[in-house]
């Protein structure tokens, strides 16, 4: 594989500029809202339980499940980049013991020491930019997962609509019928009780009780049908704001890969030594490396310790 990137030469840019693209902590604010959406989109939406008023709800859930598997994957960046010595062999005899080597590739870029070699920064940038064009993948197909989620809610929707308005309808003639019976038992008691039946008053009293339980039996699925309905278009509303904050979220790697290839471009016309990069992009590159990280602890601080299984 080095072999291979050694031979590759620097895709054709546009000629560095001297103030390259803006990069800004603000990049990854995105990416914690959808986070942060997605984890109030679980506490809105109703359990599987409470869905089992509607017809086939998991479609939505399996949706969401694919979503969040996919967010955590693109939230894992990859990090072995980090790992590759920026440096030249320990045993190089233009090496000095007062010279310590460049942890990261900022600091390979703001100075040449005896350490540093130009091929070997360059590999640093390229391994990073692949993992970058990775997560601008990722990203870009998360983007598409997302907008199959609305539709599936809108759809869940309707059908919580059409719910409450079945069970609701049902609760009203309930209640009619169970207004209706009063008056007809209070006659039956009576008349029972005028011929001495006992045995009458009894069945009476058995038919009051399955009246009370239908009655409340229908009030409660009225009751659950409109909360579902409430909650279901709380959680389409959280949807379409997921959708847009992970359309926004592309622009963390887009900035991130421009950079690089405005690094790359740089080192390409400079000496094997002594290559001099320009301040301003080499302080962009150590943001960059800063919201790398910062990207990969969403994972740790975030997805991972607050996400519960959806079902």
């Amino acid at each position: 594989m080095p072999v291979l990137l050694r031979q590759r030469s620097v895709p054709k840019v546009s000629p560095v500029s001297m103030e390259p693209q803006e990069l800004s902590p603000a990049l990854l604010h995105s990416p914690v809202t959808v986070v942060a959406i997605l984890g109030e989109l679980l506490a809105t939406l109703p359990s599987l339980d409470e869905m089992t008023l509607l017809v086939s709800p998991l479609h939505l859930y399996w949706d969401l499940m694919d979503f969040t598997n996919e967010l955590r994957d693109s939230l894992c960046t990859d990090e072995t980049w980090r790992h590759r010595n920026v440096t030249y062999d320990d045993d190089d005899p233009f090496t000095s013991d007062d010279d310590d080597p460049p942890a990261s590739l900022s600091q390979a870029l703001a100075k040449s020491t005896p350490w540093t070699s130009k091929f070997d920064v360059q590999m640093v940038a390229w391994v990073w930019q692949r993992s970058v064009a990775a997560l601008k993948d990722r990203w870009a197909h998360l983007v598409r997962t997302a907008t199959k989620l609305p539709n599936a809610c809108r759809d869940l929707a309707t059908k919580a609509a059409d719910m409450v308005a079945t069970t609701t309808a049902r609760d009203r003639e309930q209640q009619a019928k169970t207004v209706h019976y009063w008056t007809a038992q209070e006659n039956m008691v009576e008349l029972g009780q005028a011929l001495g039946g006992e045995e009458r008053a009894e069945v009476v009293a058995r038919r009051e009780s399955w009246v009370r339980k239908e009655a409340m039996v229908a009030a409660s699925e009225a009751t659950r049908a409109t909360m579902v309905r409430q909650r279901v278009e709380a959680a389409l509303g959280l949807l379409e704001r997921l959708v847009a904050a992970c359309d926004e979220a592309t622009a963390f790697p887009q900035e991130l890969q421009r950079l690089l290839w405005d690094t790359l471009a740089a080192l390409k016309g400079t000496k094997k030594q002594s290559f001099n990069v320009p301040e301003d992009l080499v302080a962009k590159v150590a943001v960059a490396e800063r919201l790398w990280e910062s990207n990969t602890h969403l994972v740790k601080d975030h997805l991972v310790g607050t996400l519960q299984d959806i079902f």
